[in-house]
């Protein structure tokens, strides 16, 4: 798993069916969840993916995705993100709505021990469409061993800094189950809330919205070329119509040698 691709979708999605909330959106690709590993310094990690989102009579389409992430040194990296961002609303003139969107961040794990560690992953995000929406985000993930180490559970929490839209939180706690030499079982909780904190000219409630994912991470090729999938629904919605679908595909390809979980690259 990689970056920040979650935060982009729910940065999507706020702008598609809720206004604008808090995950442009590691675990990372499939998951809405980041995870605090770092990729280790020289190692280039793109990933290539599209993701759907379904709500009533909207579907927000992100995709094409180019995320790359560059391992600077041992406890940082650099994350670059542009996606296309189409929705369609059969009840919309016109029915179809393009934009782009666009991700800048770092990885800075900060903590690491032999069964966990954590994370800053500050990113500046840009809508094309609506330059007002860009906004901030300031995460912290967290992940933990369990048991003998084949199972890893962990968090991501931060907040949106909006421009001229007031701030925004999220949350996601996921598990990662090494099930086979190549194949990792996800699953995640997450909630968002959305639309306004303080009085604003649109004037819109605040909203949070609670949804589960569960995915696969699939080695083709060793750690040299994986299968993201995940599919995911929203659970119930607290001031707007509840998210129907979430789906996501996507490739991942490590140039370099990504160092092992929580290991350190330096001798």
């Amino acid at each position: 798993m990689t970056n920040y691709f979650n935060r982009l979708e729910m940065a999507g999605v706020a702008v598609a069916f809720l206004g604008w909330p808090p995950n442009l959106a590691h675990a990372g690709p499939p998951l809405i969840a980041d995870d605090p590993n770092t990729v280790g310094p020289g190692v280039v990690q793109p990933i290539f993916a599209v993701s759907a989102f379904s709500q009533g009579d909207e579907t927000l389409v992100l995709g094409p995705t180019s995320d790359v992430t560059i391992g600077l040194v041992d406890s940082l990296d650099a994350t670059l993100i542009a996606t296309l961002a189409s929705l369609h609303d059969v009840t919309g003139n016109p029915r179809w709505t393009l934009s782009g969107l666009f991700a800048m961040g770092a990885k800075w794990e900060f903590f690491r021990r032999k069964r966990g560690s954590l994370c800053f992953s500050p990113a500046f995000v840009i809508d094309t469409a609506e330059p007002k929406r860009s906004g901030i985000l300031l995460p912290i993930q967290g992940e933990l061993a369990v048991g003998r180490g084949k199972a890893v559970v962990g968090f991501d929490v931060g907040y949106v800094v909006q421009q001229r839209q007031g701030h925004q939180w999220f949350v996601a706690l996921y598990m990662n189950w090494t099930a086979t030499r190549r194949l990792n079982v996800l699953g995640e909780l997450w909630a968002v809330s959305f639309g306004q904190t303080g009085p604003t000219e649109l004037g819109e409630p605040i909203g949070t919205d609670f949804g589960t994912s569960i995915g696969i991470d699939y080695g083709i090729i060793g750690n040299e070329l994986r299968l993201l999938a995940a599919v995911g629904t929203g659970i119930v919605s607290l001031g707007a119509g509840r998210i129907d679908i979430r789906a996501y595909l996507g490739t991942q390809f490590t140039f370099g040698t990504r160092r092992d979980r929580w290991r350190s690259t330096r001798p």
